[in-house]
């Protein structure tokens, strides 16, 4: 689904245009459609759509509505927008450049144009969201994140140690989902105790600029762990947690819902005011207890707190039960007696030793024991955690095949027919190009290859040359030895040393003053004018008298 927004004040050209989306070739909803420019902000970065459709006299005069548009763009440079106008001539495309538009519809406008803008708008946008760091917001692609708050029935239930390697293990097994961990326990939270990470940077300091908390402003905020995992940590000084008002926290999770595709908040156990309003702002609630009677009472308690206070119902709330032991007193039927919410199937088991290691290393990767990495995984897959990021990485794909088969069919290029504006360059004219490029390079030798050859002929016949100068030099030998043998006995050494070597090798045989025979054998060289020319190599032997 490919999301837009219209400010358009003309209503004619505004049912002009919302007819031509719903003919065109794009799933596209009209997430809503302004009046103003201060309306148009927050509608934008309520919804944060894929495309803008904004009038050029929005606002009343040309260029009013520049600085809000420009603002919002900066704010999310995935936002595409697209200039309507009425008007012609070049201060239309000037404007539509300065406001940092992608290309310009001139009403009256066809349908076939429509798909060509709308089309190179939505892939642009889409490139731009999978590829933006921490100041273009965060990699979504579609929805905004899934929050889901993590609290403790009363101290010492294993709440943050739950739910830093909930965390940890869907950033590391899910590449490409944006995970951002909160601790919200303002006075006790001890995150980096599980996470090998130093901060002096807090939620604090969001809390003090949240009446307009930007983007960027969170960027600089979070710590990034190693494993990719995102963190937004308590304060070190308890003094700062006055500033960590409910009204703060519903701002910090509403900007954290537009930045991830997951947030998980550890609101600690302690029934307070911000932990009200995370859970509140919470899509889920998980509700962490012991099988023992304390800790069962605790969780009731709370629970009636939360339905006192409005901000959670036993339905929006999944109670886990941490360290269970099947040989305990307490079993499951009692659990659900006690506790108001609904109890998930999974159980923790108890891991004391296992736990105890990665909490001294601060690496959640030392836990070895696969029951407790499986119980936890079993336990997301419960609350869906992965869900919605799966479902919406196979949608956009599905959509980014659609833009492309639809540019194609319009026609590939988005340029605004020769007249002067900052069209973009269509999907189908992109991968013309790219198929022209690979036609044309088909059958080619690569030019890696092509390099390589002589260097690996040429040590090809080096190794060859050097084989040939060492069987030379054996038959030498042996050529040696037999014509030493037929001087001693009487016989041609001559005819000795042709049958001891290969038949057309040249070879001489001399004698020399001291008794020697010397036999030479000539071995051909592959260099120069090839085996035409040779080297001599020359062995000699004594020539010991039979009796």
């Amino acid at each position: 689904m490919n999301h837009v927004v219209i400010a358009i004040a003309d209503q004619v050209l505004n049912q002009q245009l919302r007819t031509r989306l719903e003919e065109s070739d794009f799933d596209v909803t009209v997430d809503g459609v302004a009046e103003s420019p201060n309306e148009l902000a927050a509608i934008v970065l309520k919804h944060r759509p894929q495309v803008l459709f904004v009038h050029d006299h929005f606002g009343g005069r040309p260029g009013a509505v520049l600085p809000v548009v420009r603002d919002l763009i900066s704010r999310d440079p995935g936002l595409s927008v697209l200039v309507v106008s009425s008007a012609r001539g070049a201060e239309v495309y000037s404007n539509a450049m300065d406001m940092g538009a992608v290309g310009v519809l001139l009403d009256p406008f066809g349908l076939e144009e429509l798909n060509q803008r709308l089309g190179s708008a939505i892939e642009r946008s889409q490139v731009i969201r999978a590829a933006a760091g921490d100041g273009g917001g965060r990699n979504r692609v579609d929805d905004p994140g899934r929050v889901i708050s993590i609290a403790g029935a009363k101290g010492g239930v294993g709440t943050t140690i739950f739910a830093t390697h909930l965390a940890w293990d869907i950033a590391t097994s899910e590449p490409g989902m944006r995970v951002c961990l909160m601790d919200l326990d303002i006075e006790k939270g001890d995150v980096p105790s599980y996470l090998d990470v130093n901060h002096r940077v807090s939620i604090a300091d969001l809390a003090k600029i949240s009446d307009d908390l930007a983007p960027r402003s969170v960027s600089d905020t979070v710590i990034v762990h190693t494993s990719g995992l995102h963190l937004l940590l308590a304060p070190t000084e308890i003094r700062e947690a006055e500033f960590v008002t409910p009204d703060a926290v519903r701002r910090i999770i509403a900007r954290l819902r537009t930045m991830y595709h997951l947030v998980i908040v550890d609101t600690g156990s302690a029934v307070t005011t911000s932990q009200a309003a995370a859970v509140e702002s919470s899509d889920l609630t998980v509700q962490l207890v012991r099988a023992e009677v304390p800790a069962l009472r605790a969780a009731r308690r709370q629970m009636v707190a939360w339905e006192s206070l409005g901000v959670a119902e036993p339905e929006d709330v999944r109670v886990v039960v941490n360290r269970f032991d099947k040989r305990g007193e307490i079993q499951q039927d009692t659990i659900d007696r006690l506790v108001l919410g609904e109890r998930s199937q999974i159980l923790l088991p108890v891991l004391d030793q296992a736990l105890s290691r990665a909490g001294n290393t601060r690496t959640p990767s030392e836990v070895r024991n696969q029951r407790w990495w499986k119980s936890v995984r079993a336990i997301g897959d419960e609350l869906d955690v992965a869900q919605k990021f799966r479902e919406s990485l196979a949608e956009s794909a599905g959509t980014a095949t659609s833009v492309r088969n639809a540019a194609s069919a319009s026609g590939g290029s988005v340029a605004a027919d020769g007249r002067r504006g900052g069209a973009v360059t269509g999907a189908a004219s992109g991968s013309k190009v790219a198929r022209g490029r690979r036609s044309a390079d088909a059958g080619q030798i690569a030019l890696e290859t092509a390099a390589m050859f002589p260097l690996a002929l040429a040590v090809l016949v080096l190794c060859m040359q050097f084989l040939l100068l060492g069987l030379s030099f054996v038959w030498c030998g042996v050529a040696s030895d037999a014509a030493a043998r037929a001087v001693s006995l009487g016989e041609d050494p001559t005819a000795a040393v042709a049958a001891a070597v290969p038949s057309g090798m040249s070879t001489s045989v001399s004698f020399t003053p001291d008794g020697q025979v010397e036999v030479g054998v000539d071995s051909p060289l592959l260099v120069g004018s090839g085996v035409t020319q040779s080297v001599e190599i020359d062995t000699r032997r004594s020539v010991v008298e039979e009796p």
